[in-house]
């Protein structure tokens, strides 16, 4: 399940925000979306969620 967490510094006013759930590129695309609210984030890290790859399977075989 996709979740954002936002964590913010009641002293210093910075916003801490963690994407989880969303692998590769839709991670990218929610990120960009995020930075268009929140503004330019001061550090940028991807998790190892982003680097995960949806597999598919391939089937050999006749269509019939």
């Amino acid at each position: 399940m996709a979740e954002i967490e936002f964590t913010i510094d009641t002293e210093t006013g910075n916003c801490e925000t963690k994407i989880n759930g969303i692998q590769g590129p839709a991670c990218e695309k929610t990120a960009s979306q995020l930075k268009q609210v929140l503004g330019m984030p001061t550090t940028d890290r991807k998790t190892h969620e982003y680097n995960v790859r949806s597999t598919t399977k391939r089937r050999v075989g006749s269509n019939e």
